[in-house]
């Protein structure tokens, strides 16, 4: 019997090894089930067996933060808050020197007035320039009226003591030619025949002189009348001129006088800003939370005009829970639905809120596919913080 023991001992212990073996492996297979299941009710999405509802992990976040920044000189005198302290409407964040910005305002409005006041002597005066021309037209207007109808003061005159003159002279000629008779019947000597036709030369002399005068007085006046002409053309280039200029000076004045302004006015806009009031910069929303403050005491901002920013204000009236909801369960969330929210902070207090969005995607995060639906929370206490978490508790379907 001992032998046959000896003889099988060797396949006794394989076989029991063997049966150890499967054991050890069965119980290793036991816990990882078992791992497996505490992990999946562990999970971040489940149906408690007393509410059914769908859990969901969340973070708070925020749909809306504003990126303050300052372009124009200002020097950082006061930090007024510290980095995550919560804010209102008003209330001062950072304090600075504006000095700087206040001088250049000032430069930029002095170039402007001075431009102003350089545009109303950029135009030479014209009026008199204006008056000679307007002369010069009607004098030539009235000057070859009176020369073509003969009106001319002088030239009637001369003109009438041409028509006596021409009088005189037939007379003259005639009482020469009676003469001559009655000197040819020896009725009078020679002399006076001689000296009746020398007063009859004299007569036709006269008028002979009146009517060159005349025509030498109309050559003056079309003389006068021409000069004029030269006269008002060279006024009137004088007045082109002096418009071109007034025009060109004008316009480059007016473009200076633009340009000052657009300075003045852009200058003016950096700081016309809702978070800035004086030299300070303020919360520009009704509550916030300050977030990246860059700066310190001395820091220089605004060099050149580029804009350098000094904090990030969140806009707490935009937190909203992201809630990472399994697909598998997407099916049972709806928009604006009400929910429950369980901060991780206290598991006593529960936050009453509403489905806003849920994403047309669903992103894969620790070997699951999930879909991030937005809930926002009604929180007028604010103890719901950007970066905390909660729980999300949604309806079950």
């Amino acid at each position: 019997m001992k032998n046959l023991l000896m003889r099988n001992k060797k396949p006794i212990l394989l076989g029991a090894l063997a049966v150890v073996v499967v054991v050890l492996v069965a119980g290793l297979s036991v816990k990882t089930i078992r791992d497996r299941a505490a992990k999946a009710a562990q999970a971040t999405q489940y149906r408690t067996e007393q509410t059914k509802d769908i859990v969901a992990w969340g973070e708070v976040k925020y749909n809306v933060v504003y990126d303050i920044s300052i372009d124009f000189p200002a020097i950082v005198t006061s930090l007024d808050v510290k980095e995550g302290d919560r804010v209102r409407l008003g209330q001062s964040l950072v304090t600075l020197d504006i000095s700087d910005y206040e001088a250049s305002l000032e430069k930029l409005r002095q170039q402007l007035i001075t431009n102003e006041a350089g545009l109303k002597t950029a135009t030479q005066d014209m009026v008199s320039l204006e008056a000679d021309i307007a002369q010069l037209k009607k004098d030539i207007q009235r000057k070859t009226e009176e020369l073509g109808s003969g009106t001319n003061i002088n030239l009637k005159m001369l003109q009438d003591s041409l028509v006596l003159a021409l009088k005189d002279a037939e007379k003259a000629r005639q009482d020469a030619q009676s003469y001559e008779q009655l000197y040819l019947a020896g009725a009078i000597s020679r002399d006076a025949l001689e000296k009746y036709k020398l007063l009859a030369d004299q007569k036709e002399k006269a008028a002979s002189d009146i009517a060159n005068n005349i025509e030498k007085l109309k050559r003056d006046l079309q003389t006068e009348i021409d000069q004029l002409g030269v006269s008002l053309k060279y006024k009137q280039a004088q007045l082109t001129q002096i418009v071109n200029a007034n025009s060109a000076n004008t316009a480059k004045q007016n473009s200076g006088v633009a340009v000052s302004r657009i300075d003045l006015d852009s200058m003016k806009s950096k700081s016309a800003k809702s978070y800035i009031k004086d030299n300070r910069i303020v919360c520009c929303v009704e509550e916030g939370i300050v977030k990246n403050l860059r700066p310190v005491i001395g820091t220089r901002l605004g060099l050149q005009n580029a804009p350098t920013s000094v904090l990030q204000l969140i806009d707490l009236s935009s937190v909203v829970i992201s809630a990472e909801v399994e697909e598998a369960f997407i099916k049972s969330v709806s928009l604006g639905e009400t929910v429950k929210i369980v901060p991780e902070f206290d598991k006593s207090i529960t936050i009453q809120g509403t489905v806003s969005q849920i994403s047309n995607i669903a992103v894969e995060d620790d070997g699951k596919r999930i879909v991030r639906v937005e809930v926002k929370p009604n929180d007028p206490t604010g103890l719901l913080k950007p970066g905390y978490t909660a729980d999300v508790y949604f309806p079950a379907k």
